[in-house]
């Protein structure tokens, strides 16, 4: 996998939510991929979609994702990272962090998320 192919993935990401579609979000996950996002139990398959939806439900519509290493090993590749949601380029961020993601080759030769874990790096206020 070059770095590339990670970073078509990102892009298709950002443009799924940038378009509003879920379906776009989820394209990047493999068929058998669990995406374990904070304080949820894990996802998997149509729950991934699921989830995508209800960010976008939500009015999140721009992504950014920020590579901060990346290295392969065989038919995977670790991409660790920032991110942030906002409605739209110029509102306030509604949430940002780091994530993990452990990308698969696929048997017909493309690569899509096989792991995708986050979690958020804003300061929530105590209780």
């Amino acid at each position: 996998m070059a770095r590339s192919d990670a970073d078509l993935l990102n892009a298709t990401m950002i443009e799924g939510f940038a378009r509003g579609e879920a379906a776009v979000v989820a394209s990047v996950y493999a068929p058998d991929a669990r995406l374990l996002p904070p304080g949820m139990e894990a996802r998997t398959a149509g729950d991934i979609q699921q989830f995508w939806q209800g960010a976008v439900d939500a009015g999140l519509r721009h992504a950014a994702i920020e590579t901060v290493s990346y290295e392969e090993h065989d038919g995977l590749a670790i991409e660790e990272g920032r991110w942030q949601l906002r409605a739209s380029a110029d509102a306030p961020v509604a949430d940002a962090g780091k994530f993990l993601i452990v990308h698969k080759r696929q048997p017909d030769g493309t690569w899509r998320y096989a792991l995708d874990m986050f979690n958020s790096s804003v300061a929530k206020p105590s209780a």
